[in-house]
């Protein structure tokens, strides 16, 4: 595992912006904290109740002899907080607190009877003021307003500091957002959904695309300190899906783009005059949602289905056309437009239920499947060159969370994620290319599979003690079955040396001077061996982490923790000594003593992959108004 070392040192003024904070955990859930006075600011020890404006779920603390108290490991939405005593009016807060955030309430108490109530309104937190990682929530407000191409809700990452658009490095992942986080290629960005791995585990990067109608929020932490988080040295993103609440409420979209509205696309002949260049392209997006509850404050559901059907195309050059249309005895297929449709259905599930007070569980299940053609073509081809693409992906998760006391809770969470991409070619011809840049026959990159199978157990714990609140916790991922193959040049790949129109004008007469002209060819590639990239019994990884968030002072929190993270048979150690190429390296070493560094040891998971994690907030003025924030990590 690489590791990074980060150090970082932030001043944050608190303006109405967009708030930075940090994702404390990797569950999607937040944190309420605060401290009740009087008016004369003197510790008053008060009953406190947290409720979910959206569910009616509540929570109820005490607070400390220090006048503190504490909400872990809450559903992100809107709530009210109410402080209560005898004798004093009641205090009650409401604002929105998003995934990842810490919201500080200050209540201050002033006499009176408690019926009562002083009501303070915020719509948002505006700073976070116990958190120390470079991390920005993307709203649902930001979710649902804002135009996405594609309706990919990755590409609202973009808006964050440090993230920008980089090339795709996967033809899997063509229409996907790929994040370039702080310079880093994209890799090495660890999604979760509903806190389980959406991750693609042979190449990285993000595996499903969520209906962006089930989208409720997500946190992207580009810079993070929290030894909850591991198995990536970049950022992290965690995602939530919408639940039912206590309304009903639904939605339904559409957008159409046809080829008789499109204008005309002319490319210059270089005389002054144009040819029309209209490619088919027309494209449908349709969906919605709906949820509610089946019992009020109880059971709640809701259900999201998308589907986009788009009809593109590819122009192949003139002049590659030219000369394919040399090259039909041999097979070829010219054609001026090449077909690239494309076929999405996305739709996603989810049921909470609320056993009681102090027990939740919920259960989402997202599907998403799709095919296109042609995306592998370069516009230097004919439909020979062709290739059928299918992405079958599943992702299923069930949490359980529980109260067990006032200052101890306890989330569970089980995941589930399948996906199945392959990419087929539409012919066997040899893959024939020529100087010019024309090509027919077979793909060389095609065909090619990836598939992966893994099942995800997770359990966090965190206890109030005093000032510290103590997490640990675990997170072991099975992947039951990872790998599929890749196929180079099958069949042969002949490189000629000259254009089709080099040696004939007619079809036949390029034929007969390929088959009897000696010294046209290049070169011809084939190749050999097993193509499957499978992993034997397939891989597991381990995570372990304890962390201490402590409340110093007032002003200063300072977060302590070490994660441990192993991973299993995920260089495939037993099958090195075995393979091929180690073999004969092996036995190449007795005749050239350079090679014996590569021979004397076989690779072998790292079993020392400890990473401490610091970091401080500080609140300057003591007003929650100038925060500075540092930390410094391993990952």
């Amino acid at each position: 595992m690489k590791k990074r070392l980060s150090i970082t040192l932030l001043f944050l003024f608190a303006i109405a912006a967009s708030p930075i904070s940090l994702l404390a955990q990797a569950t999607a859930t937040a944190t309420i904290v605060g401290t009740v006075t009087d008016s004369t600011g003197a510790v008053v020890g008060a009953n406190v109740t947290a409720t979910n404006k959206d569910t009616g779920a509540t929570r109820t603390a005490v607070t400390s002899t220090t006048g503190d108290f504490r909400f872990d490991q809450l559903a992100p939405s809107s709530y009210t907080v109410k402080v209560s005593k005898n004798g004093y009016a009641t205090y009650a807060q409401s604002f929105e607190l998003l995934i990842g955030q810490t919201a500080t309430v200050a209540a201050s108490l002033k006499v009176g009877q408690t019926s009562e109530v002083v009501e303070v309104s915020a719509s948002e937190v505006l700073i976070d003021l116990a958190k120390t990682e470079v991390a920005q929530q993307i709203s649902p407000d930001e979710v649902d307003q804002l135009p996405m191409l594609g309706r990919d809700s990755a590409n609202l990452a973009y808006l964050v500091p440090g993230v920008k658009a980089a090339d795709s490095y996967d033809p899997t992942k063509n229409r996907s957002a790929i994040l370039s986080v702080n310079g880093a290629s994209g890799r090495n960005v660890n999604v979760t959904v509903n806190g389980v791995d959406n991750k693609d585990n042979t190449v990285g990067g993000t595996v499903m695309q969520v209906p962006l109608e089930a989208v409720e929020e997500f946190n992207i932490s580009t810079q993070r300190f929290s030894a909850a988080n591991g198995r990536s040295e970049g950022a992290v993103i965690n995602l939530i899906t919408k639940s039912g609440t206590n309304q009903f409420h639904g939605s339904f979209f559409s957008f159409f783009r046809d080829q008789a509205l499109n204008a005309d696309q002319k490319t210059a002949n270089g005389d002054g005059t144009s040819t029309l260049n209209n490619s088919p392209y027309a494209r449908q997006q349709f969906g919605g949602s709906f949820g509610g509850p089946l019992v009020k404050d109880k059971l709640f559901a809701f259900f999201a289905f998308e589907r986009q059907r788009e009809h593109t195309s590819l122009t192949d050059g003139a002049g590659f056309v030219t000369e394919i249309k040399l090259l039909t005895d041999l097979g070829a297929v010219p054609a001026t437009v090449i077909p690239t449709p494309f076929f999405d259905t996305r739709y996603n599930g989810r049921a909470d239920y609320q056993l009681n007070s102090n027990n939740k569980v919920s259960f989402s299940y997202t599907s998403q499947g799709n095919s296109s053609n042609n995306d592998q073509s370069a516009g230097t081809g004919d439909l020979t060159s062709g290739n059928t693409t299918t992405n079958q992906l599943q992702l299923a998760n069930f949490n359980f969370n529980s109260t067990i006391s006032p200052t101890l809770l306890n989330q569970f969470t089980a995941g589930y994620q399948y996906w199945n991409n392959k990419i087929l070619a539409t012919s066997n011809l040899p893959d024939l290319t020529f100087t010019g840049g024309a090509t027919i026959g077979t793909n060389g990159n095609v065909p090619q599979q990836s598939f992966q199978r893994k099942w995800q157990f997770r359990d966090d714990v965190s206890k109030v003690l005093g000032k510290h609140t103590l997490s640990v916790g675990v997170d072991y991922l099975w992947e039951q079955a990872l790998g599929g193959y890749f196929e180079f040049n099958t069949p042969i790949e002949v490189d000629f040396n000259i254009d089709p129109s080099n040696v004939g004008s007619t079809p036949s007469d390029v034929a007969a001077a390929m088959a009897n002209t000696p010294g046209l060819v290049n070169d011809i590639i084939f190749a050999t061996g097993d193509p499957a990239t499978n992993v034997p019994n397939g891989t597991k990884q381990l995570g372990l982490y304890v962390q201490d968030d402590w409340k110093a002072t007032r002003s200063l929190t300072v977060n302590l923790g070490v994660r441990y993270d192993r991973d299993f048979n995920m260089v495939e150690a037993n099958a090195i000594g075995t393979s091929r190429t180690y073999q004969e390296l092996k036995a190449a070493s007795a005749f050239n003593s350079s090679l014996l560094p590569f021979v004397n040891k076989i690779a072998s998971d790292d079993g020392l992959n400890f990473s401490p994690r610091v970091g401080f907030a500080y609140d300057l003025s003591g007003k929650g108004k100038d925060v500075l924030r540092g930390g410094f990590g391993l990952y």
